[in-house]
């Protein structure tokens, strides 16, 4: 297929060539019209509280019920862990740290073999 070159003398062709080059004059106010109504269509957003920001960025509500219930675990470990019940706890009376020790009937599930 072979495409013809417009003639640099065809006037139609030089006509539309500067018809192209410019633009149209935009009557007055138009722009300052199409702007206000595309910003009054634009949804506002309400500032959120602080507090909100931060149980978001934590990950909201669920893991601000874990990290209060740490929390009252570490208070709870850190009063209520004496000293003896440390002792009674420590890896070197293995009686103390017998898992099947109040199980009753299921200490039969814990035995290997």
């Amino acid at each position: 297929m072979t495409q013809s070159k417009p003639r640099s003398d065809d006037p139609l062709e030089a006509a539309f060539a500067a018809a192209r080059q410019t633009t149209p004059p935009l009557p007055d106010g138009l722009l300052a019209r199409v702007i206000a109504d595309a910003a009054a269509q634009m949804p506002v957003s309400e500032r959120q509280p602080f507090w909100r920001l931060v149980f978001g960025t934590l990950g909201g509500w669920p893991a601000m019920a874990g990290l209060a219930m740490t929390a009252c675990v570490g208070v709870w470990a850190g009063g209520a862990l004496t000293d003896d019940l440390m002792v009674a706890l420590s890896p070197v009376d293995a009686a103390a740290l017998d898992i099947g020790a109040g199980l009753g009937a299921f200490d039969l599930l814990l035995v290997d073999g």
